[in-house]
């Protein structure tokens, strides 16, 4: 209870023997868990070698999340008596640092072990030492709240709304400063480094574990930095208060039950269209027959597209249905309305994954990929222009989308239809002044 005590206010050290025996004690109960959750729930191998690599592309979610979930208890208490020993070596709670890199920490562990008190011989500024420990602990209490939750959102209740897209992102922001300035009161700037550090760690482990992929976490960040800040001003203006801030803690307690409050509302997604134009200098006939089937697009694609959104390749006509191919797969067209050479309308009945995640581990499966983004209706009109010699095409897209705040996420939704669209109206472009030399 004395060394639980320790862990728990942050004071003290602990000798190299009880720092050995807990950390060997620890990990050997973590792998007979983490051994028994593979073998028996999830049916999978499990070994030391897992540790390395932690998420393969065959692991199922389900079983990174639960995984994930186990690790929070053991990683508190192995950050918490690695900063203790560091302290009773001598050594700057900097190294804390060292507990999450890879084949690095195993050293750390064997040198904490055998070291023995006040081996480093320097000169000691407790303010700064208190500063440092205090933000590993706001980041580790931030982190440890924000990643079960992140994982109940997105696998459990399979919902990306409001609550983890804004609420989340203030729990973080709130969480880290509050944490910090109780701890280590003064200073203005390092409850917001503080709580950036947190959020920035827990985008890394959604991205370590498979969770999201590099361009989904940055078309959130913006919402995120945002969010991150309103909460720690809310952190700042109850900081001083006690009761205040103890009472303030049950908004971060109430997000679970929000998202699950969304996930059983759910919300009807809107219905989006996007209408992009341009001039060709070809008349409406000649137009047209690039609008219903097109060869292959050769111009070079764009960095958005480079970094894993679909984007179109060739089009095709069979009977009465279009098949507009993607990077990604088909998009299935049902033609509703054929009026050569004025317009090409459709229904679309199948779309392909709207990306690939550009991630450590190749393809990912998050969930977002499937049915969060869907185009519904699409549209080619043609209007002659300067006596029927030339034509203004404008392609429409009508989609929806199940991302919330809806009115942010259509920000990029609508700018990448847009580029799609462009990428298709400049080609059509293209091969119709070609063959109207």
């Amino acid at each position: 209870m004395s060394l639980f005590r320790k862990l728990w206010r942050l004071e003290g050290t602990v000798g190299r023997a009880t720092y050995a025996l807990g950390g060997l004690l620890a990990f050997a109960l973590k792998f007979g868990i983490d051994w028994s959750v593979a073998h028996f729930i999830f049916h999978r191998p499990w070994s030391l070698l897992n540790y390395w690599h932690l998420i393969g592309a065959d692991m199922p979610p389900a079983m990174a999340v639960t995984l994930v979930v186990i690790a929070v208890p053991f990683v508190w208490f192995g950050i918490t008596m690695t900063l203790l020993r560091l302290r009773d070596a001598g050594a700057g709670p900097i190294m804390t640092a060292g507990f999450f890199m890879p084949v690095f920490n195993v050293g750390l562990f064997a040198l904490l072990s055998l070291l023995p008190p006040g081996s480093f011989k320097r000169r000691h500024d407790r303010g700064r030492e208190r500063a440092i420990e205090s933000a590993f602990i706001a980041v580790l209490i931030t982190v440890v709240f924000a990643v079960p939750v992140a994982a109940l959102s997105i696998y459990v209740f399979e919902i990306y709304g409001v609550g983890l897209f804004v609420g989340l992102p203030f729990c973080i922001g709130f969480i880290a400063a509050l944490v910090y300035a109780r701890r280590a009161p003064g200073s203005k700037v390092r409850p917001w480094i503080t709580a950036y550090a947190a959020m920035l760690l827990a985008g890394g482990i959604a991205l370590a574990v498979a969770w999201e992929g590099v361009v989904c976490l940055v078309m959130a960040l913006p919402l995120a930095v945002g969010e991150v800040a309103v909460g720690v001003l809310f952190a700042n203006a109850v900081c001083n208060r006690t009761r205040l801030a103890h009472a303030s803690m049950i908004i971060p307690a109430l997000l679970p039950l929000m998202i699950a409050g969304e996930a059983s509302m759910k919300p009807a997604a809107p219905l989006y269209e996007v209408r992009s134009s341009i001039e060709v200098d070809a008349p409406p006939d000649v137009v047209w027959k690039n609008v219903i089937e097109f060869p292959e697009i050769t111009e070079e694609p764009e960095l958005i597209f480079r970094a894993g959104i679909a984007y179109p390749l060739r089009a095709r006509i069979v009977g009465r249905t279009r098949y507009c191919e993607f990077t990604t797969g088909a998009f299935v067209e049902p033609i509703d309305v054929w009026d050569a050479p004025r317009r090409l309308s459709f229904r679309v009945t199948r779309n392909p994954d709207p990306m690939r995640e550009l991630s450590p581990y190749g393809r990912i499966d998050a969930p977002h990929l499937h049915g969060f983004l869907t185009s519904k209706r699409g549209q080619f009109d043609l209007q002659p222009l300067d006596g029927g010699r030339r034509t203004r095409l404008t392609g429409t897209t009508w989609y929806q989308h199940n991302l919330w705040p809806a009115a942010y996420w259509r920000l990029w939704s609508d700018e990448i239809i847009h580029r799609i669209h462009m990428r298709v109206l400049r080609h059509i472009r293209n091969s119709s002044e070609r063959t109207n030399v």
